[in-house]
């Protein structure tokens, strides 16, 4: 596996979501797509490097699937599940903390959907 959990190809493919996101100004807009693949990256290698065993590994299988899929309900979801057995909020119950991290990743799907694909 490649340093951190995303791969090449992951990065490449989310610095141009969000350069088609993002819409700069001038000279800006020229540089904003390489900007972020090297934000990306330095991230992904340097800190999601440090995620332990055995999460990392779910998490990059989790992420593999994602991009490859492209079905970001599907991701969301997925990803709420995840992160919902590994954190307990105190004074939620189970069912109201699901929902709330589903709630936060639908939210964070929908960046990545096209306008014209709603």
């Amino acid at each position: 596996m490649e340093k951190g959990i995303l791969t090449e190809k992951m990065e490449i493919e989310l610095s141009n979501s969000l350069d088609n996101l993002v819409k700069l100004k001038g000279i800006l807009e020229s540089v904003d797509g390489i900007a972020f693949k090297m934000v990306i990256t330095i991230i992904d290698n340097n800190i999601a490097e440090k995620i332990p065993s055995p999460y990392k590994e779910t998490l990059a299988v989790l992420l593999i699937d994602i991009f490859e899929d492209k079905d970001y309900n599907a991701a969301a979801e997925k990803a709420a599940v995840f992160v919902d057995g590994l954190v307990d909020i105190p004074g939620l119950d189970d069912p109201t903390e699901a929902m709330v991290f589903k709630g936060i990743f639908t939210t964070v799907a929908g960046l990545f959907i096209k306008p014209n694909t709603i």
